[in-house]
């Protein structure tokens, strides 16, 4: 999923953060490894441990469950029975 979450920053960064009003354009005005490394921060930070903390936790509770694949496209999709 990291490898998933910096890729998608790597586009963002080259699409969405371009306009002016984006919260995100000043990882536009840094170097690419400027701007990677807090998406790493980010990722260790915040992302990783919400995973890890909140979304794995409750996985098993799920009615509805999406298996992605690396490039995060849905692969799969099962309905649980309540």
């Amino acid at each position: 999923i990291e490898t998933w979450y910096l890729n998608r920053f790597r586009k963002l960064r080259a699409t969405a953060f371009q306009d002016p009003s984006s919260y995100f354009r000043k990882y536009t005005q840094v170097s690419e490894e400027e701007a990677l490394d807090y998406a790493r921060t980010m990722w260790r930070t915040i992302n990783k441990p919400n995973l890890l903390e909140n979304v794995a936790p409750t996985r098993g509770r799920a009615t509805l469950v999406l298996r992605k694949g690396p490039d995060h496209k849905v692969q799969k999709l099962s309905l649980r029975k309540l």
